[in-house]
Order: structure tokens, then C-alpha cells, then sequence
């Protein structure tokens, strides 16, 4: 598997959770061309965006054909709260957050910490979920 079509296919299970979609949440993958220009448009509109992210990857052991790989997978729940907070039915990044906990944490996935940061030159508050996980990159 490739780094890239990892973050998509949880990017695209985040978007298959009901609870997230209704509360006005949607999934991106972090090295999509788009990310970018796509979740702040999303948080733009007073929504939550969640973006998956991979900042680090070390080597764990041996495998034929691929290389296994510990990483911290980042998903970063953010929102406008002056624009997300005014919209009905939208939830705050920090829920989204809790959402993405209890989602994920499992045998695959080690939830880790979440942890919440403000840009207050942007108006965007963060709330940052980590999670301890090993792939095989090929």
C-alpha cells in the first residue's frame, strides 16, 4: 500500500460514518492534490473538515516484498467556530474528535492522545486526534 492510498481509505471510512456526514464533517486525505483548497473551502462554509495525516513513518521489522512502517496517524478535525458554531447541526471540532476516537481505536489503530490548538490569526480551532498504527508500504 502506498502512503497516499492509506490516508484515502480511512479518509473514506470517516466519510462513511453517519454521525460525522450529518454533523456537517467530511474526510481528506492530507497528500491529495486538493486538500487544501478543498478543506478550507468545506471550513469556509461552517463545516468541520477532517484531514488524515502521516507525519512520520519508521521502520518496524522485515517483511518480503514491503516495508512494515510505525506511524502516528493525525486526523485533524477543524472548524470556524464564529462561521461552524451559528450553523444547525453542525458539530464542533472537539466532537468530531471524540467521533473519530471511538471510531478508529481498535486492533488496527491505538488511539493516543487528541489535543486541541487555535490559529487565532485564521479563526480555526483544531482539535488534533493521534493514533499509533503499523502498515506495510509497497
Amino acid at each position: 500500500m502506498k502512503i497516499k492510498e492509506f490516508q484515502e481509505a480511512i479518509a473514506k471510512e470517516l466519510n462513511t460514518l453517519d454521525e460525522l456526514v450529518q454533523g456537517g464533517c467530511k474526510a481528506f486525505a492530507e497528500d491529495s492534490r486538493e486538500v487544501y483548497k478543498e478543506s478550507d473551502q468545506h471550513i469556509q462554509k461552517g463545516k468541520i473538515a477532517v484531514v488524515v495525516v502521516t507525519p512520520d513513518m519508521q521502520r518496524n521489522g522485515d517483511t518480503p516484498g514491503a516495508l512494515p512502517a510505525e506511524t502516528q496517524l493525525l486526523i485533524q478535525c477543524s472548524e470556524k467556530p464564529t462561521v461552524a458554531r451559528v450553523q444547525p447541526g453542525v458539530m464542533t471540532a472537539l466532537d468530531a474528535a471524540e467521533i473519530v476516537m471511538h471510531a478508529l481505536d481498535g486492533s488496527q489503530f491505538c488511539w493516543l492522545s487528541t489535543r486541541q490548538t487555535i490559529d487565532r490569526q485564521a479563526g480555526v480551532l483544531t482539535a488534533t486526534v493521534t493514533f499509533a498504527t503499523t502498515i506495510h508500504l509497497s
